[in-house]
């Protein structure tokens, strides 16, 4: 991160204004609230700024098609959960641009998105179940 972007960030703590701060390194660093949060109040205790989004040195990182064929994968095999993981980590980006990417990926090469039944699935379930019931006990 640029020193002048660090000393913006500490001038905003600085004048109380740590939300501000939040925003401008989720701002430059492109991670989510959580990480963001906590990378400020590390510098606001007197540690050093993490450098978020750069946990991995670069010669680990996959290359940009490394990492679509990677997240394809994943999301044939319905791990969408495991490609978001692996999304944020190389990309270094927050949980919501993570699964927003991953969706992205899988709608452009056709894999459709690993949504549930949800609470409607359960439902029919528990009426089905219920309707056999009601007719094995009165009509047989």
């Amino acid at each position: 991160m640029d020193q002048s972007v660090e000393d913006e960030i500490r001038e905003l703590l600085a004048s109380g204004n740590k939300i501000a701060a939040i925003k401008r390194f989720r701002e430059e660093t492109g991670v989510g609230l959580a990480e963001a949060k906590a990378a400020v109040e590390a510098l606001e205790a007197g540690r050093t700024l993490p450098v978020s989004g750069e946990s991995l040195p670069k010669s680990d990182r996959m290359d940009e098609s490394e990492l679509t064929d990677q997240v394809i994968r994943l999301l044939e095999r319905g791990e969408k959960i495991q490609a978001v993981k692996l999304y944020r980590e190389q990309a270094g980006t927050g949980l919501k641009d993570a699964k927003d990417a991953v969706e992205r990926i899988g709608e452009q090469n056709g894999i459709p998105s690993a949504s549930g039944t949800g609470c409607f699935g359960v439902i029919l379930l528990c009426l089905t179940l219920s309707l056999a019931g009601y007719v094995l006990t009165h009509f047989v």
